[in-house]
């Protein structure tokens, strides 16, 4: 079990580096134990995706499939991502620096769950253009927002950072489209 004060300093952090502010590294517990640990900010915004996956009507009707289906895909894309990355840091000779980013990714969950859920409360209960550009740039601020993990926390240059963040976007895209043709 993870304690309280650890997923603070996690979060914590993560909010430092929302900051931009590279010292937010310090509150990141880049050990292997941190490394596992770490997986209980994707876990602990679980309700959070649900919440929304729910306004975008995935259980409508039957709930039992659709939400068992998206479970399994949350699980997958918690994992899918941080095993792709494993190779890639090691073939830009990061592999050293590849528990603090994904410690970082993990617990910047939390951050962008803060924002995009009441985001997308707000444009489901008023929808609208307004709504939709706040949409749009919650998500560019939460995709610079992950490049630049990637640049501080791996030491690669803004362009090799921003590519792990299209790979995160496509690894998402495909296991979400695969959700949802199951359902």
């Amino acid at each position: 079990m993870i304690a309280a004060g650890e997923i603070i300093a996690g979060v914590y952090g993560a909010w430092r580096l929302a900051r931009r502010d590279p010292a937010g590294m310090v509150w990141l517990d880049d050990s292997v134990r941190g490394f596992w640990h770490s997986f209980w900010g994707p876990a602990l915004v679980l309700p959070g995706f649900l919440a929304m996956q729910a306004l975008d009507g995935a259980f409508d009707g039957d709930i039992f499939r659709p939400l068992l289906v998206q479970l399994i895909a949350y699980l997958i894309g918690c994992v899918a991502f941080p095993l792709a990355v494993a190779s890639i840091a090691d073939g830009l000779d990061r592999s050293h620096r590849y528990i603090r980013f994904i410690v970082a990714y993990n617990w910047s969950a939390m951050i962008q769950m803060a924002l995009l859920l009441p985001v997308a409360v707000l444009a489901h209960l008023l929808p609208g253009d307004a709504f939709a550009m706040l949409n749009l740039a919650a998500t560019i601020v939460l995709l610079v927002y992950q490049a630049y993990i990637a640049h501080v926390t791996l030491e690669i240059t803004p362009a090799s950072a921003g590519l792990l963040v299209v790979l995160d976007l496509m690894i998402g895209a495909l296991i979400q489209m695969s959700a949802d043709h199951l359902m």
